[in-house]
């Protein structure tokens, strides 16, 4: 499952980036954002239109478009 598939609420944790990879100053720019494999994340919401969400992860609020919450894959927490 991707970021982009997740719902409002749903919890889970970053299994990897892209099947496809991703360039490498892409992968920075979310490490810079505190987003990495392994770390744990929730959906917050959606913008209007579903062009982005809205995460929580380590305390932090974060953004993004939908292009780039496709190729975030993530293993979700049954909860």
């Amino acid at each position: 499952m991707t970021l982009a598939e997740m719902v409002n609420g749903q919890r889970g944790r970053v299994a990897q980036f892209g099947a496809n990879g991703l360039e490498p100053a892409t992968q920075l720019k979310l490490a810079a954002m505190g987003l990495a494999p392994g770390c744990e994340v929730q959906l917050v919401r959606r913008a209007p239109l579903g062009r982005s969400i809205q995460l929580k992860l380590a305390g932090a609020s974060v953004c993004l478009n939908h292009q780039l919450a496709e190729q975030v894959e993530v293993e979700v927490k049954n909860v």
